[in-house]
């Protein structure tokens, strides 16, 4: 799917151009007990300098989300949502989105609406995944095995050749044929991680 950024100009203006936005995202189904390693993440990316990036959706990208809020860093993310406005999201985070923004969380509305059938808020939830990609220096991605959505962002990043680094839960790294993964050796919150090493 082609992007094209006149359409949504203010895609180039969410942050300062110095800053680097890694994305951190996964399964909508990722286990509660993989938040707190996701958080370690965030807090581990932003002490590096990073903003973060998610996309809005329960699981691991609602365990980000909680995880800034708590730490009152919600100035430090960028949410990418696939609708037009709160009534898109799901009911179970909803008011942690309000909470988010209204905390200094920066949130890039998208052109779907909670009323439109599967097909177009697919489309929608499609490029969202294209726009946060398009944004980003890195991504980050928690997967299990129903995380659809998350390697088609997982392709489209590695199509760009961006920094990668997939923790997998329960399922097999995606089979890219350009891509090697490797363990990442770093020890800390890192550790089982798999970074994307691109053979051409």
């Amino acid at each position: 799917m082609r992007v094209e950024s006149s359409q949504y100009p203010e895609v180039m203006s969410v942050m300062p151009p110095k800053i680097k936005s890694v994305g951190v995202i996964g399964s909508r189904s990722l286990c509660y007990t993989h938040a707190h390693h996701v958080g370690e993440i965030v807090d581990d990316l932003i002490d590096r300098g990073y903003h973060i990036a998610t996309g809005g959706a329960i699981g691991a990208d609602q365990f980000v989300i909680e995880w800034l809020i708590r730490q009152g860093l919600s100035d430090h993310c960028t949410i990418y949502a696939a609708w037009k406005n709160y009534s898109g999201f799901p009911i179970k985070i909803r008011a942690m989105i309000r909470q988010f923004k209204d905390y200094g969380g920066h949130l890039l509305w998208g052109a779907a609406s909670g009323q439109d059938s599967p097909h177009i808020a697919k489309a929608g939830l499609l490029l969202r995944n294209q726009l946060l990609v398009n944004a980003c220096y890195g991504i980050v991605a928690f997967i299990d095995g129903q995380s659809r959505g998350s390697l088609f962002t997982i392709k489209k990043a590695a199509a760009k050749r961006l920094t990668m680094v997939v923790f997998t839960h329960d399922c097999h790294l995606p089979e890219i044929d350009y891509v090697k993964w490797v363990p990442l050796k770093c020890g800390g919150c890192w550790d089982g991680g798999f970074k994307a090493v691109y053979l051409r």
